[in-house]
């Protein structure tokens, strides 16, 4: 397969979904360094690769629409991905009407996984094992796999963001207005996609307090998008009545929350597409799992510290009672890697 000069990537999907199919793009640029790569997104794909040096174009579609009109623009897509004769399409989001633009792209090779939903559409696919993804270490290093009939080299796992000199050098001065010394500024993320994977305010307060008493490192809270009551919620009720240091961040773009990732020692967060994007930083990142199995997201990466209580044998998904123990024993140990 080396007659490749034009590659189409299907990676629909919230924030997290987005950055976690991210190192395909890189493998696939290095596999096919003057291969053309388009990727194929919902609207958030546009923040998260517009600055993407492994991206050469996008096709977006918005799917967040009625039933009717998804289908107008479904269909719209899937006219215009034929229309540009990939000769190789990859679908690393397999739901769907994603396996029907395959099907119609008129590629000459269709690269799907060996356990992807209507199999027959695809021409190419990566080992078939039985409970691949069990066997997996990783989501990261499932998706990978997917790349085995391409090249038999070792491809980085890490997500792959970019962030700009323009808004690297804007947060800095931005955080400087806050007259703090940035070596000792840590981010703190308090939303999560799911209200069951939120940590009770009681006990982030008890890390914010344990932090600033044992290292003097003060808290720049984020502000998140339809959560907004969070950071208020925290500041009001908890932080200012303790009389704690802290940096209250304005609504921020995603590119300038990388920035300020790059800028910080570490960032605490419940959320996956926060953990995602910190480890595309390459920073430190205090994985706080209040239900969902860091099996899915931890990359056995030293700078990844996962913080949760107890799971079951096979349990993906159970409501954990994280004590204070187990945070503090946890900020420990990454303040030991620091």
């Amino acid at each position: 397969m080396q007659d490749i000069k034009k590659i189409a990537v299907i990676m629909f999907g919230l924030f997290g979904d987005v950055l976690i199919r991210t190192p395909i793009l890189k493998a696939l640029k290095e596999i096919y360094p003057d291969a053309k790569i388009t990727a194929i997104v919902d609207p958030v794909g546009v923040y998260l690769l517009e600055d993407n040096v492994y991206v050469d174009d996008l096709i977006i579609i918005n799917r967040s629409i009625n039933k009717l009109q998804k289908k107008i623009k479904e269909m719209q897509a899937t006219f215009e991905i034929r229309k540009q004769q990939f000769d190789l399409i990859v679908n690393l989001y397999n739901g769907g009407s994603s396996p029907w633009m395959v099907l119609f792209s008129n590629a000459k090779y269709k690269l799907g996984f060996c356990q992807q939903k209507r199999k027959y559409i695809y021409n190419v696919n990566n080992d078939c094992l039985k409970d691949r993804l069990k066997d997996e270490q990783s989501l990261y290093s499932y998706m990978i796999s997917i790349i085995e009939p391409l090249s038999s080299k070792k491809h980085s796992l890490r997500p792959v963001f970019f962030t700009t000199k323009v808004n690297d050098l804007k947060m800095k001065e931005y955080l400087k207005e806050f007259n703090v010394d940035v070596e000792n500024v840590y981010l703190l993320n308090l939303g999560a996609s799911k209200e069951e994977k939120l940590l009770d305010m009681n006990k982030y307060l008890e890390l914010v307090k344990y932090i600033y008493k044992t290292y003097n490192f003060i808290p720049a809270i984020i502000l998140n998008p339809t959560q907004e009551y969070l950071q208020e919620k925290f500041i009001e009720d908890f932080l200012k009545l303790s009389k704690l240091p802290y940096i209250k961040l304005d609504s921020l773009s995603i590119s300038e929350i990388a920035s300020l990732i790059k800028l910080t020692k570490f960032i605490i967060t419940p959320d996956t597409g926060i953990m995602h994007l910190s480890m595309a930083m390459n920073t430190y990142i205090y994985a706080i799992f209040t239900y969902t199995h860091p099996i899915f997201v931890d990359p056995n990466d030293d700078k990844f510290i996962s913080v949760y209580d107890k799971f079951n044998d096979g349990k993906l998904y159970q409501q954990q009672n994280i004590s204070s123990t187990i945070l503090e024993k946890n900020i420990k140990l990454l303040f030991s890697k620091l």
